[in-house]
């Protein structure tokens, strides 16, 4: 992470809080980007003057100090806040100016393609199901009632100041809505795209949103522009025309079959570099006993045996040797075959040009080199599994 030097800041906002944004921010923002981000949003708004919602001139170390924070997690947090729209930066030379953005409202949070689905994805279908009912209005019953409600111009009589201008009296309406979280996945040739779809099928042909809410999913899902092109082929609903829900549907059973879990997750890129040096670390120093033993508490003792004889013969590091042996076991459901097999493989891996522990967890976690993804998850501390569907 880049560090910060004590640099003049303000902090801005064009809102307030209200209790409404206070719950979505702890029960649907909060699991996706943890306590730290949130508290430091709740911080920087309670610094704001209430007659300009404007902050005074602080440093960053005056900030870490009030909130208790380091400068590395500082960083983490805002960076956060800016991935997930709740803060945008501006800077100029030594100085940086923070802008509050408010949080979507719940309805638009839980439809939201992106966040809606990794908030269930994190804290599991029940518990967001429970969270969603939370924020459902019970609807009035009105028909037997007539509205009797005052038009403005019942009410008064004199005329706005054309000076004032429509832009000044919004606000009396109520907030602008926030916009969406914003993806810019480069990976993904929407052009490409474009060319394997019959645009027949969209009403009002491509537009924005259109193009926006393709990259969106392909991004959520991981889906290149030839999975996203047959989604969209089986999104068209009885009127003949393209359903984004129906592509909502089809993208998420599409996924549920292929990684077999109901949702992506959602990390931060910090979390995922750090899971890396975890993983390279513990295939490098890990013995074989207590890898098969962490793959399968009761193997057989005939598999120690089988390690050594690989340890021995095929000269690649033991990080590379110990990530192949995991997914060799995960691909043959628990068996492993002789040192013969391995040193097949172990040649088609040196043809690849895999010599490193971090290569080789790239090769394995391909589509090249493993059709399904591996995930080794971590527990007290070091990589255990709890079975083969666990990898």
């Amino acid at each position: 992470m880049e560090a910060l030097a004590p640099k003049k800041l303000n902090i801005y906002s064009s809102f307030s809080l209200s209790s409404d944004d206070v719950s979505t921010l702890s029960l649907l923002y909060a699991p996706l980007i943890g306590s730290e981000a949130v508290m430091l949003y709740f911080g920087l708004q309670s610094l704001l003057e209430r007659n300009n919602l404007k902050s005074e001139a602080y440093t960053h170390r005056e900030i870490y100090d009030l909130f208790g924070l380091s400068e590395k997690l500082f960083l983490k947090a805002r960076y956060q806040l800016e991935g997930i729209g709740l803060l945008t930066s501006y800077q100029a030379g030594e100085e940086l100016i923070y802008v509050i953005c408010p949080p979507l409202s719940p309805k638009n949070f839980i439809k939201d393609a992106t966040l809606g689905l990794y908030l269930s994805s994190k804290i599991g279908k029940d518990l967001s199901s429970k969270v969603f009912t939370h924020f459902k209005v019970e609807k009035i019953d009105k028909s037997k009632f007539s509205n009797v409600t005052k038009s403005f111009e019942e009410v008064y009589t004199s005329v706005i100041n054309e000076d004032i201008g429509f832009a000044r009296f919004q606000y009396l309406l109520g907030r602008k809505p926030t916009s969406t979280i914003k993806i810019n996945h480069k990976k993904f040739d929407f052009s490409e795209f474009q060319k394997l779809i019959n645009m027949d099928f969209l009403e009002t042909g491509i537009t924005k949103q259109f193009q926006d809410q393709i990259i969106q999913i392909s991004f959520v899902y991981a889906f290149d522009e030839l999975q996203m092109a047959n989604l969209y082929n089986e999104s068209i609903n009885r009127s003949g025309l393209f359903d984004y829900r129906l592509l909502k549907k089809k993208a998420n059973v599409l996924y549920s079959y292929l990684h077999h879990m109901d949702a992506p997750k959602l990390i931060t890129k910090e979390e995922e570099n750090i899971d890396s040096v975890d993983l390279i670390e513990y295939l490098d120093t890990t013995s074989p006993s207590e890898i098969l033993s962490n793959i399968m508490p009761n193997f057989p003792p005939r598999y120690l045996n089988i390690v050594e004889e690989i340890y021995a013969n095929i000269d690649l590091p033991r990080g590379v040797l110990n990530c192949m042996i995991i997914k060799v076991l995960k691909e043959k459901s628990g068996e492993l075959p002789a040192v013969a097999y391995f040193k097949k493989m172990s040649d088609t891996w040196i043809a690849h040009n895999i010599y490193s522990t971090s290569d080789a967890i790239k090769y394995s976690t391909s589509f090249e080199g493993n059709e399904t993804t591996t995930n080794f998850k971590k527990k007290n501390d070091r990589y255990k599994t709890g079975g083969f569907d666990s990898l």
